[in-house]
């Protein structure tokens, strides 16, 4: 079968404060054990260190170099998810997109969406309990977090397209703005 309309493809790291590559953890967001790093309305404790704007996310401007160096040597699977999908997609979605002290495989605004391509390491015990604190930070500024592996990108692509076509709402087109053509 072929992708869904405007294809589908890519990503399998992120990286954190430390610019360790990261890998993500399939499906959406799962339930987090204790210790986090949020302060008050789930933003994280270091907000005072991020660029603020009444325009953009909060992000920590040291991750603007390392964010393009990951978007010029993507993965197979993010290269994929760009390429045969992502790209085309009817609305704007941005790739290794610094966000507070992260940097997430793609980002759309429009849907206040992420979506992050998780690779082996991703499966540990650190993997995923840093993912699940990656994605609380994410959540403390609404957006919504999903979560594909590698395996999930590579071989079961129009299930992953579906699936981030699924977060397009049906009923209220007008309030979303689609890419021009």
């Amino acid at each position: 079968m072929s992708p869904l309309p405007g294809g589908f493809g890519h990503p399998d790291r992120a990286v954190g404060v430390n610019g360790g590559i990261e890998q993500h953890f399939a499906t959406e967001t799962k339930m987090c054990v204790s210790g986090s790093s949020l302060g008050e309305n789930g933003q994280s404790r270091l907000m005072h260190k991020l660029n603020t704007t009444n325009f953009h996310l909060t992000y920590n401007p040291k991750l603007i170099a390392r964010a393009k160096a990951l978007r010029q040597n993507p993965t197979l699977a993010e290269k994929k998810l760009w390429q045969d999908g992502l790209r085309t997609f009817p609305l704007r979605v941005l790739r290794q997109r610094p966000i507070d002290q992260f940097i997430v495989d793609f980002y759309c605004a429009a849907l206040k969406l992420v979506i992050e391509v998780d690779g082996e390491s991703h499966f540990t015990d650190a993997g995923k309990a840093y993912d699940c604190e990656r994605s609380r930070v994410l959540e403390g500024y609404r957006l919504k977090v999903l979560r594909f592996t590698n395996d999930e990108i590579m071989n079961n692509f129009e299930g992953v397209c579906q699936r981030i076509w699924e977060e397009i709402p049906l009923n209220s087109p007008e309030e979303i703005p689609l890419n021009p053509p």
